[in-house]
């Protein structure tokens, strides 16, 4: 039978030795490929009910779901995206760990699109930082929600599964204490600007770009950047519709003369490699992460 809908405290059951367990985990559907909630009022409504969340992947088919975070469970959620590097909030952490002499190894940890998830309780009230320090939120009391393990995760067409990779969340520990105090006393905030993959102006719409070609001045820069949302949308074994659109684009350009269809083929080719390797890069940085945790 499915567990009832209870308060925080309620939820919270004993081990011999005295030592209180991880809470019943609440859960929230997710509308199908993304990390967005498929319901309102989703802070009050998320369920540890079994039954409700049958009832929920009847109502929304192909669904994620969503870990409420806050009475006494939180996540710390390390991103790689807008470092160029790719080690984004896993060197934040480091340097915390070695800062404060932690060993973080026993958090359960989820693989997510564009990093990772480590789990963790806690007792009493914790504030969310979000943003924490550079490249890492913390999520726990405040009313948010991370995509859980398994999620489906589509973005500009790459389609990723969250995969938990240590640990179980049936049995998540306590975080030490000094960490709790760090996340209680610190907030640094964000580095990085992040954005495209190459610098430049606002890049346009596919369907701006097919209607008006590309900007005089930014050819190579506008058709590489497009390139790059085209490659990551419909996958690196897409090259039939990436060179098609490629094509169509710069039939439209004004001054083929001096930016012929040569030139626009390696502006192409240069964002497949661009972002093979920050897809390549993005994985090779939790294995390490992980290497050096084991």
């Amino acid at each position: 039978m499915g567990l009832r809908r209870r308060s925080a405290d309620a939820l919270r059951r004993t081990r011999r030795g005295g030592d209180p367990v991880t809470p019943a985990l609440r859960f929230l559907p997710l509308k199908p490929g993304t990390n967005y909630p498929a319901i309102t009022k989703w802070p009050e409504r998320a369920s540890a009910d079994p039954n409700q969340w049958a009832q929920w992947r009847r109502e929304f088919p192909h669904c994620n779901f969503g870990l409420l975070t806050g009475g006494g469970v939180g996540v710390i959620d390390l991103d790689t995206k807008n470092d160029p590097e790719g080690y984004g909030g896993f060197k934040t952490l480091i340097d915390v760990e070695e800062m404060l002499g932690l060993d973080l190894s026993n958090l359960p940890l989820s693989q997510t699109f564009s990093g990772a998830h480590l789990f963790f309780r806690y007792e009493g009230h914790l504030s969310s930082k979000v943003p924490w320090l550079p490249s890492i939120d913390v999520k726990a009391d405040g009313g948010h929600q991370v995509a859980a393990p398994g999620t489906v995760r589509e973005v500009d067409g790459v389609e990723r599964v969250y995969t938990l990779v240590r640990g179980d969340l049936r049995d998540i520990p306590l975080a030490p204490p000094a960490l709790l105090d760090a996340i209680r006393g610190w907030r640094i905030g964000r580095t990085g600007t992040g954005g495209s993959a190459s610098p430049g102006a606002e890049l346009p719409s596919t369907e701006e770009a097919i209607r008006d070609g590309l900007p005089l001045n930014s050819r190579n820069d506008f058709m590489h950047r497009l390139a790059c949302r085209w490659w990551s949308k419909l996958g690196l074994d897409a090259s039939t519709e990436v060179h098609a659109l490629a094509l169509v684009v710069w039939e439209a350009t004004p001054g083929q003369d001096t930016f012929p269809w040569s030139e626009a083929k390696r502006a192409v080719q240069s964002a497949y490699e661009f972002v093979a390797a920050e897809q390549a890069r993005n994985l090779a940085v939790i294995e390490r992460w992980l290497g050096g945790q084991s």
